[in-house]
């Protein structure tokens, strides 16, 4: 009778050991804030670069560069969660000069282009662009000068993000597709 308790013990004692056990590697199994990124975007253009070019923003995603779509906001917020890997999350800023009167003196022109990830908790892992060009009182004569420097510019900054892992990503720009 003894060894009948007994055995009965440790298969009670091996059961809990099981479940104990499961729950454990079912939490490994859950998406943990370690593994969640966020990608943000912060946009910011004057009024006169919103006149004076066609400002477009193109997504970028698992599928590649997406549809561009034009901006007529001076200010745009945007960002995505990444919970699942690999993953391609991004957004191209680009400006086409309009070939236009230019009919004030002056301008100013604004560009910044801001994108961070960060991880659950909030800390900065990556800064893919920190792009800013403000100008005041900009002559006439130098707005499509100045203009097709932030063309350029904008072309190679590296805002598209291949994601690997939540700790390993590779940051591309436009130019490289």
């Amino acid at each position: 009778m003894k060894t009948i308790v007994m055995k009965m013990w440790l298969v009670v004692a091996a059961a809990l050991t099981v479940t104990l056990t499961s729950c454990s590697d079912d939490d490994d199994n859950n998406t943990s804030g370690s593994d969640k990124m966020t990608y943000s975007a912060e946009i910011e253009v004057s009024d006169d670069v919103l006149s004076l070019a066609t400002v477009n923003l193109q997504e970028y995603g698992n599928s590649g560069l997406g549809a561009a779509t034009q901006l007529t906001n001076t200010k745009y917020d945007w960002s995505k969660t990444i919970t699942s890997y690999p993953a391609k999350v991004g957004l191209a800023l680009s400006i086409e000069p309009k070939n236009q009167e230019l009919t004030k003196e002056k301008y100013d022109i604004t560009v910044v282009y801001k994108v961070t990830m960060k991880d659950a908790e909030g800390n900065i892992k990556g800064a893919g662009v920190g792009f800013s060009k403000k100008l005041s009182g900009v002559q006439a004569t130098r707005v499509p000068v100045v203009l097709e420097d932030i063309k350029e510019q904008l072309t190679n900054q590296k805002a598209l993000i291949d994601f690997n892992s939540a700790s390993k990503f590779t940051q591309r720009s436009k130019s490289e597709f």
